[in-house]
This record gives C-alpha cells, sequence and structure tokens, in this order.
C-alpha cells in the first residue's frame, strides 16, 4: 500500500477533488437525461482515437444517431482533427469529461485508464462505483494479465476478439457472462485493405522491466533492434528485392526514440505518436513482432507473421510477473498455434523475411488454418455485435 501511495500525485488529487465536485451535478445531469428518455455514453481509448474505442464511436455517430455518444480526446494529438467531423468531442481529463464520465449509462473504452483520471477512478471501481464500464480491448489477450481480473476492474461487460480468447478469459479472469465474444470493434475495418507489397514492418511490444534510460540502453531489446535496423544482410535482401522496413517503436519506450538509428536507406524509423498503427497495419504485407498482440490484427487479415522470440523465458518472468515460467499461464503455444514461425536469430528472420517475399507474402495453408479456427467470426458486423450486447444489458 504504501508504494501505491507513493504513485500518488498532485494531478491525482486534483482529480478526486474534481469528482466531489462533480459529484452533485453528474447526479442531477442523470436523472435529467433518464426524465427525458435519453442515454449519454462516453467513449474513449486514452486520449487517442486510432483503436477501438475511435472505430466504435464512428459506429455510433453513424448507424444510432439516437444515442447521445461523446468522445473523449485530447484536444492537441494528433487524432483530434480526425474525429472532429464526427461531433460531440470532450476535452480528455477536462471539467467536462468528469461530468460526462460520471453522468453515463455507459463508459465504453477500449483502455483500462479511458477515464479522467486513472488512479481516482480505478479507487471508486474498487468501491463499487461506475459499474458501468465497456472494455472494448487494446488487442486479443493470450495471457494471464491479473491487471484486468475483476477484482482490479470489474468491468460491466468485457469484449474478446477471438473465441479461444473468450474462452480463456471466462475461465482465468473472474467473469462470468460479463464476458462477450463479439470480435474487437477494430476488426470491421480489415476488410478489403489493399496492402503495399513494398511495405514490410517490425513491430515489437515493450519491456516491462526496463524503467529508466540506462536499464533500457543496456538492454538485449535495444541491441537486438539496433542489430536489425543495421544489418548490412537485411539491407541486401531489401535492396535486391525492392522493399522497405518500417520500425514501429512501442509507445511504452517513446521518450527512447531518439536513441534508434538506421545506416540503410530502406529503413524508416516511424513517430509512434504520428503514425497510425491501425492504418500501418492494414498497408503492411509481412510483420515482424515478438509477443506483441497486433500479430493477431495481421492473422486476421490472412497476411504473414514473423515471431522473433530471442528473451522468452525473461519476457515471460520480468513482464508477466510470472516467478516461475512453468507457472505462465496462457492457451496459446507459439509454435504450436502461432501464425507463421518462431525465431530466436536474426539471421532466421532475415531468412524468413526473404522466403514470404519469394512468395509474394501469401500465407501459408497451415497458418491460414490455425487463423481461421482462431477468429470464428469474421465478418464486418464486430461494432454492431457489441451494441446489441450493450443494449442487453439494461
Amino acid at each position: 500500500m504504501g508504494a501505491k501511495l507513493k504513485k500518488i500525485c498532485g494531478k491525482d488529487i486534483l482529480a478526486l477533488l474534481m469528482l466531489l465536485l462533480m459529484a452533485i451535478p453528474a447526479l442531477i445531469n442523470r436523472l435529467r437525461l433518464k426524465m427525458q428518455g435519453r442515454e449519454l455514453w462516453v467513449v474513449s481509448e486514452h486520449a487517442t482515437a486510432r483503436d477501438n474505442g475511435y472505430v466504435f464511436y464512428e459506429y455510433l455517430r453513424q448507424v444510432h444517431p439516437e444515442i447521445d455518444a461523446y468522445y473523449a480526446i485530447a484536444f492537441e494529438g494528433a487524432d483530434y482533427e480526425k474525429v472532429k467531423p464526427l461531433g460531440n468531442l470532450v476535452r480528455f481529463g477536462s471539467a467536462k469529461h468528469f461530468l460526462y464520465y460520471m453522468s453515463a449509462k455507459w463508459n465504453v473504452t477500449s483502455h483500462k485508464n479511458g477515464n479522467p483520471n486513472h488512479a481516482v477512478f480505478t479507487l471508486m471501481g474498487k468501491l463499487g462505483f461506475f459499474k458501468n464500464v465497456v472494455f472494448l480491448q487494446h488487442g486479443v489477450l493470450y495471457q494471464d494479465f491479473k491487471m484486468f481480473h475483476k477484482p482490479r476492474c470489474n468491468f460491466r461487460m468485457f469484449c474478446c476478439g477471438a473465441k479461444p480468447e473468450y474462452e480463456f478469459v471466462r475461465e482465468y479472469y473472474g467473469y462470468g457472462d460479463e464476458v462477450k465474444y463479439t470480435g474487437l470493434a477494430r476488426f470491421d475495418k480489415l476488410h478489403g485493405c489493399v496492402p503495399d507489397d513494398d511495405l514490410i514492418l517490425f513491430i515489437p511490444t515493450w519491456r516491462r522491466w526496463l524503467k529508466n534510460r540506462d536499464a533500457f540502453e543496456a538492454s538485449e531489446y535495444y541491441h537486438r533492434i539496433m542489430e536489425m535496423l543495421n544489418s548490412p544482410e537485411l539491407e541486401e535482401v531489401l535492396e535486391r528485392y525492392g522493399k522497405k522496413l518500417c520500425f514501429f517503436p512501442h509507445a511504452g519506450f517513446k521518450m527512447h526514440t531518439g536513441l534508434y538509428s538506421s545506416r540503410n536507406p530502406r529503413v524508416e524509423i516511424l513517430d509512434c505518436d504520428a503514425t497510425d498503427i491501425q492504418e500501418l497495419l492494414q498497408r503492411g504485407s509481412l510483420l515482424v513482432t515478438d509477443y506483441s498482440s497486433i500479430f493477431t490484427d495481421f492473422s486476421y487479415m490472412n497476411k504473414p507473421v514473423v515471431y522473433y522470440q530471442y528473451d522468452r523465458e525473461e519476457f515471460i518472468i520480468k513482464h508477466c510477473d510470472c516467478a516461475d515460467p512453468t507457472d505462465y499461464v496462457t492457451y496459446f503455444d507459439f509454435e504450436r498455434d502461432g501464425f507463421g514461425p518462431v525465431v530466436g536469430e536474426l539471421s532466421d528472420v532475415i531468412r524468413c523475411i526473404e522466403e514470404s517475399i519469394t512468395k509474394s507474402f501469401v500465407l501459408d495453408d497451415v497458418y491460414r488454418r490455425r487463423a481461421a479456427a482462431f477468429f470464428e467470426l469474421r465478418d464486418t458486423d464486430n461494432c454492431k455485435r457489441i451494441f446489441e450486447e450493450i443494449r442487453t444489458l439494461g
């Protein structure tokens, strides 16, 4: 408890005061809406508009204008102009965001911290308040992340993007009927995409244990990335086939982006704040990742994936908070269930990239069959199913 208290900052104290200040106005607003037969839904991500929250909000505004839907976003952010034409925007973390969040019928979010203040509303949730959160998710879960367990979140509805994930969450996360297999909202946008045959993506996830710059610079993670970005062998393959590799740094390490560099003219290091990763995934023809759940989006589109996993045991212990790798809980074995080859050396990554290029990025039948079994739902009705399930909640 002491460690948690140390994390409380002045912003959290101000947020608590704002919550108290807005308590009565929110109650009045909620009663007013109820008397008028109206429903206020607040949709968000975490101040951005490039994930399931944005896609679901777009659906609400276009298909269900009868819902008083508002979107919380940073007005100074890169995504503001994109979502502005949909209207009904609220500045993320503002007094109005507090008021609307506290008086909403449903708070719909793709992120656990999709509220005006994460610390304050997490506390209020544990105290039994705000039991109206619909969790759209940020990606398909394939491991036991305790941060999403019911005692810590108590979501009113928990959306899943794949059938095995749905079964896994129901078994291990402490939920029952709150869990719904609807598909992820953003999957609606993954149909009919025309990939760029010259574009290869390199998108590793972050490492929770690398807390500061010194640890990051000294890490195998950083050195493996730099090795790939500057590999003469990779440069030769890209040059021979006329391809380009885009490296998308994880947002959790955006403060270290300046440390990345490449001498390879066919490698581009992207700005994670300025790049819409969903649009990037739609454009890419091949994905190299490690453990990031974005591989599920790529596989949903039947596009090839290469898993570059050189630190699996360390990742399980330090990132997944698992003291013993043998106690690691998952339903997904990358070798048995994955949608592409699993390798641990850069030379093998480059070999797999070249093989995929020579196959014109056509997915092997074995991986296509695995993807078909994983995604029982594969259509453009994901947002529709989410909306209909919310309607059944009352």
